[in-house]
């Protein structure tokens, strides 16, 4: 198993399930805007964990 593959998935299944909640749940201008702040926070982390991930493995 591939471990790039693996953090790919699990990125692409994060971005895949947020956006069906956030189309599921409707929120305000408001809500959107602090939850676009914290997701970009959240994505900024985990890529670099995952760059910190795949250095470790090479």
């Amino acid at each position: 198993m591939n471990t790039g593959s693996f953090v790919k998935g699990i990125v692409t299944g994060a971005v895949i399930g947020m956006g069906i909640s956030m189309l599921a749940v409707p929120t305000d201008e408001r809500d959107r805007k602090r939850l676009a702040k914290k997701t970009s926070k959240v994505f900024t982390t985990l890529g670099a964990v995952a760059d910190n991930i795949m250095d470790v493995v090479k």
